[in-house]
This record gives structure tokens, sequence and C-alpha cells, in this order.
């Protein structure tokens, strides 16, 4: 296959790749501002649906029962579990239970704690419940863009596009041993560095062993298709397959170009 049709198909698949991976990090830009933005208090639910809830002790308890969990409407009746440690930060935590009941309505309703002498607890802990009428209601809420339109978290939907990324370059690592190939077959290689330098811009690229190809050899330089000529360079170093050139009468080349041993080439004695 031309190397020009190789070299389209990789461009497609570079392309791809990156618009995966633009894509991947836009999502996690969206779960990042969405959870900047959520306020930790409340807290969209359903009718029937049960919760965990979670705070610190406040100041003064040490244990659940000198401490009260009162909700705003008789219906919802949180019940402590446990006391634990937290895990990153540390101190004292309490963990309570909540579960709504079936046929309560839509709403906003509050779980505040209190101590057991019936002052409210400092800080003040006040868990808003906005209770939402269906499914759909607690999508449209939701803060994050990509909940709002797919019903996914968006960290969700990256970690499921992530891997896809790996398809593309694994193509491209592909496609570029066929292009090696190719213009190997017509006697070119892709310039793949190029660097400014007092002598003249420096090039390097990597052709098979040759007994010709030493210091001063001229290598002609050709476009990204190989078909017109761009300038000339003089082999600077060679070591194994790796060749260095130096770029002459100023041209300047950028990595993708292609170069092959001139027909006319000099060699140094």
């Amino acid at each position: 296959m031309d190397f020009n049709v190789l070299a389209a198909r990789r461009r497609v698949a570079g392309f791809s790749g990156t618009a995966i991976l633009c894509l991947v990090l836009a999502l996690a830009v969206d779960g990042m501002i969405a959870g900047g933005r959520k306020d930790p208090k409340l807290l969209d639910m359903l009718p029937g649906q049960s919760l965990s809830l979670s705070d610190t002790m406040p100041r003064g308890a040490e244990k659940l029962g000198e401490l009260a969990l009162r909700a705003s409407d008789p219906r919802i009746a949180p019940q402590f579990t446990e006391v634990y440690s937290g895990f990153w930060l540390g101190g004292t935590l309490w963990r309570a239970d909540l579960t709504l009941p079936a046929e309560i309505p839509p709403g906003e309703y509050t779980v505040s704690t209190y101590y057991q002498n019936g002052t409210q607890s400092t800080p003040p802990q006040d868990i808003r419940i906005r209770v939402q009428p269906n499914a759909a209601a607690v999508q449209a809420s939701a803060l994050s863009l990509t909940t709002r339109t797919f019903g996914l978290s968006p960290y969700v939907l990256a970690a499921m596009l992530l891997p896809l990324a790996l398809l593309p370059m694994f193509a491209c690592y592909l496609l570029s041993r066929r292009i090696a190939q190719a213009l190997a077959a017509g006697g070119m290689t892709e310039i793949y560095r190029a660097i400014a330098s007092p002598e003249g811009q420096r090039i390097f690229f990597t052709l098979a062993a040759n007994p010709r190809l030493k210091p001063e050899t001229r290598i002609e330089v050709l476009d990204e298709r190989g078909q017109a000529t761009i300038g000339q360079a003089l082999v600077f170093a060679v070591k194994g397959d790796d060749v260095e050139a130096i770029m002459q009468e100023g041209v300047r080349i950028r990595p993708g170009t292609l170069a092959r041993v001139a027909a006319d080439s000099s060699i140094s004695h």
C-alpha cells in the first residue's frame, strides 16, 4: 500500500485518539466543576429511598446517647448507627440510617443534630433533603452537564472512554511500522526530530545500514508526500542506523518530512 495512504490513515487514528483524550479531560473538568458547586448538606432523594448520613461529632459529645436527630417532618425518622474514626482527616464521626416513607410528598425537608438537652449541636448540623417526584427530576437537578444529559457520572463515563484511546494509539503504532517499511522500499525515511544549532538546523532520521552512508554524505529532504524536494542536508554523524545531518543554505524543516540519500551524494574520504 502507498505510504501516503498509510500516512493519511495514521493521521485519522491520531486525531481520533486525541479527540477521545480531550473528551475524557472535558468530562473530568465537568465532574470537578459540579463537585465544587455541590452543597454537601443538600441531598436529592426519591420517596422510599434509603441513605446513610454522616457528620463529625458535635463539640462536647462523645457518645451517640448524648445526641438526637430531629427531622422537620415526623414521617422522617433517621436513626444513629455508629461512631467511627475519619479515614483521611481523622477525628470522630457519627453515622445514621435514613429511609424516606414511600408516601412522602416531594419537597424539601431538614434533618438536624441536637444534644439531649434540646439545644442544637455546636456547630449546627443541618442536612437538607430534597425529595424529587421521580428519577428524571433527580437527573434534571444534577449540577453536572454530563449527568443531566446522559444520567451517568462524568467520572464513570470518562473511565469507560479512556480505554478506547488505546485503540487508535495501537493503530498509529502499527501504521507507523507499515509506513517505515513502505518508505524503506522507496529508499526514504521519516525525519523524526529537528533542532536548531549554530551550524544550521540539525535533523535526525533512521536509515538501514548502508556502506555509502558516511559523514558528508548528501541527503535530499522531501515534503511529507515524497513528491517535492525542499532542501539538502549533509550527514554529520552516524550511530548504527541513526543518522544526524545538518540542513544546508538555511533551509528549515519540521519532523514528518522525508529524507533519502541524494543520487549525486558526495562522501568525504
